[in-house]
């Protein structure tokens, strides 16, 4: 006597065709905002390129620039970043000179970061680059559409 059971799941399964497929890949949020992602990205690599920065080492500066002295921490939750990936970015920026660490004095564990001099002129020298990429993002999307995908953006991006 057999006593496997089937989850219920797998029972009412149906098989999906390329249609329902189609269906999934034109309107799903993550497909479509992921696939927006990698062009804008792009838009804004290009620009920076020439500094050797990337997209999200901008980001990053700019944060410094906005509140010098913050953590990793702080600089994560202000990026809705992944702290190990604002620690990979502040430690390559360190190794060029565009950013400083110190410890804390109250708490040694702490450490807070700091444009250096060098990084506030690539900050600064960005600056009409990063002009530059947002008015061709937005030539792409259409500078009137942009108020109303920023304000769904901010939506979906509150915890």
């Amino acid at each position: 006597m057999n006593t496997f059971r089937r989850p219920t799941d797998q029972i009412e399964r149906k098989q999906y065709t390329s249609a329902d497929f189609s269906r999934i890949r034109s309107s799903c949020v993550a497909t479509n905002v992921s696939r927006a992602n990698r062009v804008v990205g792009r838009i804004y690599e290009e620009a920076f390129r020439d500094v050797s920065i990337s997209s999200p080492q901008f980001e990053l500066l700019v944060s410094l620039m906005i509140k010098p002295g913050s953590t990793a921490g702080e600089i994560a939750e202000n990026l809705s970043a992944d702290p190990s990936t604002v620690s990979r970015n502040t430690e390559l920026l360190i190794k060029r000179n565009l950013v400083t660490v110190t410890q804390c004095t109250k708490d040694r564990r702490v450490r807070v970061y700091c444009l250096t001099e060098e990084g506030e002129a690539i900050v600064q020298s960005c600056v009409p680059r990063w002009k530059q990429a947002q008015r061709t993002a937005l030539k792409k999307l259409r500078r009137s559409a942009w108020h109303d995908v920023r304000r769904a953006l901010r939506r979906l991006a509150r915890p």
